[in-house]
């Protein structure tokens, strides 16, 4: 009776390893086409590419803000006017319902001298903090 109970556990743990190995085998093939699928993306070079590329969009984009923040630091005086409700009717509502109150046609006056003033004190550091702050680890 011993013996055929150690061939029947047996048995049953070796089908647990063999099924556990196939599946080790299985994700260690799938975790190589992970690895091999981010290097045909990042490119064989090292990801040079993809650094191009960012580095390109990163100036553009800063090429843009700064004109912008030169333009409003030349002129700024001139006034950018915005509505909170364009046609007042309707309830403002805050915070899914919680505060509801009635909607008013406002006007708001900014001066484009206010855009700049954000730029120089809010934008560039929070983009200079960001670029010289060490990413983290992989």
């Amino acid at each position: 009776m011993g013996s055929i109970l150690k061939g029947v556990f047996g048995a049953m743990v070796d089908s647990r390893q063999q099924k556990y190995e196939l599946e080790m085998m299985r994700e260690a093939r799938n975790n190589d086409y992970a690895l091999k699928f981010q290097e045909t993306l990042n490119g064989g070079d090292g990801g040079a590419f993809v650094r191009g590329t960012r580095r390109m969009l990163a100036v553009i984009g800063m090429c843009t803000l700064s004109a912008i923040t030169l333009l409003t630091t030349i002129y700024p005086s001139v006034p950018i006017l915005t509505t909170t409700n364009i046609d007042g009717e309707g309830r403002n509502s805050f915070l899914w319902g919680l505060i509801d109150l009635q909607a008013s046609q406002a006007y708001m006056a900014i001066t484009s001298g206010h855009i700049s003033l954000f730029a120089v004190t809010c934008i560039y550091p929070l983009i200079v903090g960001f670029y010289f702050t060490p990413g983290g680890r992989r």
